[in-house]
């Protein structure tokens, strides 16, 4: 099985999974700090799927909230890591495209957290 993670929208998480030519796909509402990793425990287990199963990892970057993608970069990545599969970043979520770049990824790169505009962290607002 292969998992396209799509963390840019802030009110929900939108999981991909391909397994096999069958096509998954379901949106999380975003409760609560950590509920990426929650989310994606629930969506497994509703598939009948575990971590174990899990082929290859993508992530989409460079859209979104900066926080949400570093969420989302760093559990693929750890993911991946830990699980030996490899895992690649996309500008959106194509999954066409994102079964064939993960397939063509050797184990061992990671994804790199791209944003689509300056983080503001610790700036106060001048208004």
């Amino acid at each position: 099985m292969y998992i396209l993670i799509d963390n840019t929208n802030d009110k929900e998480i939108v999981f991909f999974g391909v397994l096999n030519t069958k096509i998954v796909q379901d949106n999380f509402v975003i409760e609560q700090a950590g509920s990426l990793l929650v989310s994606l425990e629930k969506w497994l287990e509703d598939i009948g799927q575990t971590k174990a199963e899990i082929e290859g990892l993508g992530v989409v970057v460079g859209k979104g909230r900066f926080t949400n993608t570093r969420v989302a970069v760093t559990v693929a990545n750890t993911l991946s890591f830990a699980l030996g599969v490899p895992v690649v970043g996309l500008s959106d979520a194509d999954v066409d495209v994102f079964v064939d770049k993960v397939k063509n990824t050797p184990v061992g790169q990671y994804v790199s957290a791209k944003y689509s505009g300056e983080a503001h962290i610790g700036r106060k607002n001048n208004k």
